[in-house]
C-alpha cells in the first residue's frame, strides 16, 4: 500500500533548516503554521456518533487556508455548485494570459501591484476588443483566476479567463459570438503587452529589460471552447480552486529531499523531480498571496454587483440550462446525513460535540470552547 505524504510532513522535516537560509514573511509564516496545524488537535476536534450503534469517530478541524493542499478539494466542489446558477446558455472561451519571466523578479518584490496590474491589463484588453469588434460592440463577462505556478512549482504567472461567448449591449441586447474563437490571440497579445507595461508604469515601478519586453512576443493561449454546462462547471472548479500542488503528487519525503510528480508539457509525459527540502519549500512559498488579495475576480456582466440582474436579462434571450441544477437542492444538506456508519453499516454519524482550541470571539481569546448538540 502506497504511503500518503502531506506538505505538513515536508514542513516538519525541512522548515527549521529553511529558516536558517531564508527569511519568512509574516504571511508565509502564517501559512506554514496553518498547514502544520491543519487536521490536528491544535485546531480542535469534532466528535461524531452513530445514531444506531455506539460507534464514535473523532474528526480534527481543518485550517481552511487557501494555500493548504488538504483544504481545497471540498471547497472547489462547493464553489462550483454555487456558481452553477450563473452559467450562461452560450459557448465559453478559455483564454490564458501569461507574464514573461523577465517580470518574475518584480512580482516577487511587489506581488500585490503586479498581480493587480495583470487583472487590470487583461480586462482592459478584452473590453477593448469587445467594444471595437463590429459583430459585438458590448460588454463581456469574465471570471479570471490567478495562477503563479507551473507544474514544477517554478514561478509562472498567468491568468485563466473563462468568458461566455457573447456581449450585452447598452440597450440590453445579447450579441453571441458566431465563430469558434473569441478574438485573434496574436492581436490580443500585442494589446495586452502595451496595457500591462502601461499599468506597471502607472504604479511608478521600474520595468526590468523594458526594451526587450517591448520587442518580445507575449503569450496569450486560447483553449477549445466549451459548450456543455457540466464541462463549464468542471473548469470553474478546476481553475478557480486548484492549489499549486495536489498532495497525491508527493512521492517521497526524506531528511534530505522531496520527490514529486509533474507533467512535462513539452512531451505530455508524467515525470518525477527531486529537490532538496529547502528548495521545495522555497518554490512552494513563492506562491503565497498577499493577505486579502482576491485571486478570483468577476468582470462585466458577471460582476457581483450586477450579475443576477444581467443573468436574467441574458437568460430571457438565450434560455437557461435547466440541467445544471437538476436533482440538486439549493439548500445546504445537513452534514449529519453525509457519513454512513462504518461499524453497523446502517446508521448515520451525527456530530455530538465540537471543541475549538484557543478560539477567538470578537478578538478575545477564550481558550477551549466545547459545544454539545442536543
Amino acid at each position: 500500500m502506497a504511503t500518503t505524504h502531506h506538505f505538513a510532513d515536508v514542513l516538519a522535516q525541512h522548515l527549521s533548516n529553511y529558516k536558517k537560509v531564508h527569511a519568512l514573511t509574516y504571511q508565509q509564516q502564517r501559512v506554514c503554521q496553518h498547514i502544520q496545524d491543519c487536521r490536528t488537535v491544535k485546531l480542535g476536534a469534532q466528535q461524531w456518533q452513530c445514531d444506531r450503534c455506539e460507534h464514535n469517530k473523532t474528526v480534527y478541524c481543518a485550517c481552511r487556508d487557501r494555500h493548504c493542499p488538504q483544504c481545497q478539494g471540498h471547497v472547489s466542489e462547493q464553489w462550483s455548485e454555487q456558481q452553477s446558477k450563473d452559467v450562461i446558455n452560450a459557448p465559453y472561451f478559455h483564454l490564458v494570459f501569461t507574464l514573461p519571466h523577465e517580470l518574475n523578479g518584480l512580482a516577487r518584490q511587489y506581488p500585490r501591484e503586479i498581480y493587480s496590474c495583470l487583472f487590470h491589463a487583461v480586462w482592459q484588453t478584452l473590453s477593448q476588443f469587445a467594444q471595437r469588434k463590429k459583430q459585438l460592440q458590448g460588454t463581456l463577462g469574465m471570471t479570471a483566476v490567478l495562477h503563479t505556478w507551473g507544474q514544477s512549482l517554478a514561478q509562472h504567472i498567468h491568468l485563466h479567463c473563462l468568458i461566455p461567448g457573447g456581449v450585452l449591449t447598452s440597450s440590453g441586447d445579447w450579441h453571441g459570438v458566431k465563430k469558434p474563437y473569441l478574438f485573434a490571440v496574436k492581436a490580443l497579445a500585442t494589446v495586452f503587452r502595451a496595457k500591462m507595461l502601461a499599468a506597471i508604469r502607472a504604479h511608478k515601478l521600474t520595468i526590468p529589460q523594458s526594451e526587450l519586453l517591448i520587442k518580445k512576443s507575449w503569450c496569450v493561449h486560447s483553449k477549445v471552447n466549451l459548450t456543455d454546462p457540466k464541462t463549464v462547471l468542471k473548469y470553474l472548479g478546476r481553475y478557480t480552486r486548484k492549489g499549486m500542488l495536489h498532495e497525491g503528487r508527493l512521492k517521497q519525503v526524506t531528511k534530505e529531499s522531496v520527490t514529486f510528480s509533474y507533467k512535462d508539457y513539452r512531451d505530455s509525459k508524467i515525470k518525477r523531480m527531486t529537490l532538496t527540502g529547502i528548495e521545495f519549500i522555497r518554490r512552494y512559498l513563492l506562491h503565497v498571496l498577499p493577505s486579502g488579495f482576491m485571486r478570483i475576480r468577476h468582470y462585466g456582466f458577471l460582476a457581483s454587483a450586477c450579475r443576477a440582474k444581467k443573468r436574467d436579462i441574458i437568460s430571457a434571450q438565450t434560455g437557461k440550462y435547466e440541467a445544471v441544477n437538476q436533482g440538486k437542492s439549493e439548500t445546504t444538506v445537513p452534514v449529519s446525513v453525509n457519513w454512513p456508519c462504518p461499524s453497523c453499516k446502517q446508521g448515520r454519524l451525527i456530530m455530538k460535540s465540537l471543541c475549538i482550541k484557543d478560539a477567538k470571539i470578537d478578538g478575545l481569546a477564550t481558550g477551549s470552547i466545547i459545544m454539545n448538540s442536543g
